[in-house]
């Protein structure tokens, strides 16, 4: 049995850091739109230019973010992304046309996708790599917890028009991040590979690492196939005349994700990646192939537990395999490529599936996504037999 200690003071700051990201990314990702409608008296039409500006400035800034965490210091790359993370905050009361705001959410999105690529590298490193699994799949779990959380807490506030009182817990968690970085130590980096990093030249092969390419397609097909839940289950509870019903499917699906995670990343670290994922795509398939089907509460019910478990799971095993899949220099590339991936699956899924809904109805959406957890499975199996991935971190050194 494994001794080395996962929940360190490091590791609870960095997950905890994680948390208060993700929560105020949630809520105002809640708010916002209803706040752009209501008091900036926007069109549909900008609406959908925030949340591409924002996610757009994500994806394309963390390919750099990846490049840079290996060249540079990784606790100053933290640091200034968390403080211009907070600035971003302070500034939403004095965003009050949608110009100001539009321009605000696209230098609020390059924060976000170079702190979410950072933390996640510095994670890796300070989980013991006997226990990366593991400790991959609680350090996910504050992001779920904080997209059930966030939610919840901003559109209760936007119910009663108190945006200002959420933007201000925005700010306080934010301020409160700076705190937890300064506390935390960042493994030791190796200074004389970071000084030959950065005389190096400029190369696209440092935004890209091909070793995680098949971890990344598969993730980004998969993220295609659950995109088609996020965006339209609610019209598809309503075509189908089970409306009441779309809520608790996500209520149910973080219950058995939460439950389900620390499990099967245990399980990860002792048994092997592929024996965790092959059956937690099984369980995906089988839970999407229920939507598609599904003529009751029941049956939607059961389908959200069996999507939490394998789709739930599945996702921290696979950040797990795409790290260990690269050299320690360039894990902020496998990290800026893993995120990038989920984000563009989800963005692309939505738009695609969507046109598959106009000409299929909604129940089509769920048959494509089962189609799509076949061809990642297929795809998964046939490239990852020529990759052999090893935990990159030995040492155990720490830097102030």
């Amino acid at each position: 049995m494994n001794n080395e200690n996962l929940w360190t003071k490091n590791f609870i700051s960095i997950t905890f850091l994680s948390f208060s990201i993700f929560f105020a990314f949630y809520i105002l990702l809640a708010i916002l739109p209803l706040y752009m409608l209501g008091s900036l008296n926007a069109s549909t039409d900008k609406v959908d230019l925030m949340v591409t500006l924002f996610l757009g400035a994500a994806i394309l800034i963390r390919p750099f973010a990846g490049q840079w965490v290996g060249r540079w210091s990784q606790k100053k790359i933290l640091m200034y992304s968390t403080i211009a993370f907070f600035a971003s905050t302070l500034l939403y009361p004095f965003a009050t046309n949608i110009k100001a705001l539009l321009i605000l959410r696209g230098f609020h999105g390059l924060a976000f996708g170079v702190i979410t690529t950072v933390k996640g590298t510095i994670c890796a490193e300070i989980i013991p790599p006997s226990r990366r699994g593991e400790g991959l799949s609680y350090f996910s779990l504050a992001m779920c917890l904080a997209m059930v959380l966030g939610p919840y807490i901003g559109l209760t506030l936007a119910n009663s028009n108190s945006y200002n009182i959420a933007f201000a817990i925005c700010m306080g968690i934010s301020a409160a991040n700076i705190g937890l970085v300064i506390i935390t130590r960042i493994p030791q980096e190796a200074k004389e590979q970071k000084e030959m990093l950065r005389e190096s030249k400029f190369s696209w092969n440092d935004l890209f690492d091909k070793n995680a390419a098949p971890f990344a397609c598969a993730i980004f097909i998969l993220a295609c196939a659950y995109s088609g839940i996020s965006a339209f289950l609610a019209l598809y509870a309503k075509e189908i005349g089970l409306v009441k019903v779309a809520s608790y499917f996500f209520l149910v699906y973080a219950a058995f994700m939460m439950v389900s995670r620390p499990f099967t990343g245990r399980w990860c670290d002792r048994l092997g990646s592929k024996v965790i994922i092959y059956p937690c795509l099984a369980l995906f398939a089988v839970g999407m192939l229920l939507l598609s089907l599904a003529h009751s509460s029941v049956l939607i019910l059961l389908a959200g537990a069996i999507i939490g478990i394998g789709y739930g799971s599945v996702t921290p095993v696979f950040q797990t395999q795409i790290i260990n899949s690269v050299e320690r220099h360039r894990v902020g590339i496998a990290n800026s490529l893993f995120f990038n991936s989920m984000d563009a699956g989800m963005a692309i899924g939505a738009y695609v599936l969507g046109i598959i809904a106009g000409s299929f109805g909604y129940g089509g959406i769920y048959m494509t996504g089962f189609i799509l957890i076949v061809a990642a499975t297929l795809q998964y199996f046939v490239l990852t037999s020529r990759v052999k991935s090893e935990p990159f971190l030995k040492e155990e050194e720490f830097a102030e």
